[in-house]
């Protein structure tokens, strides 16, 4: 949320609605949605669900791809400023991921996503895919 009222996201809608928000209001959101537990959705292609699991639980070395479970958690629930992926829709991590530079890590030095910007880069089209679609499985 913060993202969008600094505008270092971009997204018209969010802005919107982000910059009438409270720093108190913000963090009792977060705080909400931090303790929501979802149910996956679904509906994410199976056939690549080996590969991403393998990219979440152990990286890529050769491609300075870190395993994600070493910040999002081994059930990628996330953790502190690392946010949650399990459950989370898969076209929605795909478009992230793909778009990263465009869409995340613009901000100050403080800016957690930020961390992300070389993960998403040495990551290939398949290999996001592969990724969001393991993640959107989870619980």
């Amino acid at each position: 949320m913060r993202a969008f009222v600094e505008r270092r996201r971009t997204n018209p809608v969010m802005q919107n609605v982000a910059h009438v928000l409270s720093h108190s209001m913000i963090s009792a959101l977060a705080d909400h949605f931090r303790h929501l537990d979802p149910r996956p959705i679904g509906g994410a292609p199976r056939v690549s669900l080996g590969l991403g699991r393998k990219i979440f639980d152990e990286g890529l070395p050769e491609s300075n791809v870190p395993a994600c479970s070493a910040c999002h958690g081994s059930e990628a629930k996330g953790q502190n400023e690392i946010p949650r992926l399990a459950g989370q829709l898969y076209e929605y991590t795909v478009s992230q991921l793909a778009g990263w530079s465009k869409l995340r890590g613009q901000g100050t030095a403080v800016d957690t996503s930020a961390i992300m910007a070389p993960t998403a880069h040495n990551l290939t089209r398949s290999e996001i895919e592969a990724v969001a679609a393991y993640v959107s499985t989870l619980p």
